[in-house]
């Protein structure tokens, strides 16, 4: 971007349009309570997904709310067409339905606009090493990080309580290729959707400090959090493909109904005995949802 001002350059395009990260048109209704189901389309759903998108469900059901499917492909060369397809014959098969769709991730355009970023040129391994000196650098190239204050984070888990964080770490949020990094996209994308709240797995319990920033920084809502336990192989790894016995699409084959994955995972969910999805509905709190992690065993139940 040689010959452009510092100022041009952070409002730089990433996808190819200046817009802010909330000047795209929203086109979806902005309601009191608003959740999201948001699949990442490289990799099959297995339960752990399974858990955090039918928590997002029941809340946003439980409130009489509106769910959003929004497909959070950024890594266009890892998304598949015949993943994203199975995908959504899961989650209907498992009756996770939606009320509308967001333009999916690659399709939007993202800027640094209001933010307090800086360029990066250190490899990943320096950064996650702690070794990066570009805070307080000057540099040319590289990718964007922002520049969190070090200062103490507070905010409210619905499943946890009051949380609070002293971040040391400033995320990514455009790759020294251009293309925008998860926390930028995530942001912009809940506060033009009008996601009210944010319900996923506990392995981004730790991302959530910076979000708040990032949000704060853009003067957006700030939309409510809540992280569902984390589900974890015998292995004790997080759930993922090295365990795919555990993947919805190979729990059908094998013969479970939407009820057996229920049976399963509702009680994870603090709605124990519940009949099935439906049911769960009126009973869900997000206070009563147990900390774990649980560990699942290779044929896809609950150890201990």
């Amino acid at each position: 971007m040689g010959g452009r001002s510092g100022k041009e350059e952070r409002e730089g395009v990433v996808h190819g349009a200046t817009v802010g990260c909330v000047a795209e048109k929203v086109k979806f209704k902005h309601d009191n309570c608003v959740g999201r189901m948001a699949p990442t389309p490289s990799g099959l759903l297995h339960l752990g997904n399974a858990l955090a998108f039918g928590a997002a469900w029941l809340s946003a059901r439980s409130a009489g709310g509106r769910l959003l499917l929004r497909m959070e492909d950024l890594d266009r060369g890892r998304a598949r067409e015949d993943v994203e397809a199975t995908q959504r014959a899961d989650l209907r098969w498992l009756g996770l339905d939606w009320d509308a769709e967001t333009p999916r991730q690659s399709s939007r355009s993202y800027a640094l606009d209001g933010i307090d970023a800086y360029r990066c040129d250190c490899p990943r391994a320096v950064r996650l090493a702690g070794a990066c000196a570009c805070r307080d650098a000057v540099r040319e190239m590289g990718a964007w990080r922002l520049r969190v204050p070090r200062n103490e984070v507070v905010w409210v888990d619905r499943a946890r309580g009051p949380l609070r964080a002293l971040p040391d770490d400033d995320p990514v949020l455009v790759r020294s290729d251009g293309e925008p990094g998860y926390p930028l996209a995530v942001v912009c994308d809940d506060a033009r959707d009008g996601v009210t709240e944010v319900v996923r797995g506990a392995d981004l319990v730790d991302a959530t400090a910076a979000q708040v920033v990032l949000h704060r920084m853009l003067g957006l809502p700030v939309p409510t959090y809540l992280h569902v336990p984390l589900l974890v192989g015998p292995d004790g790894r997080k759930l993922g493909k090295s365990h795919g016995s555990t993947g919805i699409a190979a729990l059908r084959a094998a013969g479970w109904r939407p009820q057996d994955v229920w049976a399963v995972l509702l009680p994870l969910l603090g709605v124990p005995g519940a009949a099935g999805l439906r049911e769960a509905v009126g009973r869900f709190d997000a206070a009563a949802i147990p900390r774990g992690p649980f560990q699942v065993d290779a044929d896809g139940r609950v150890a201990g």
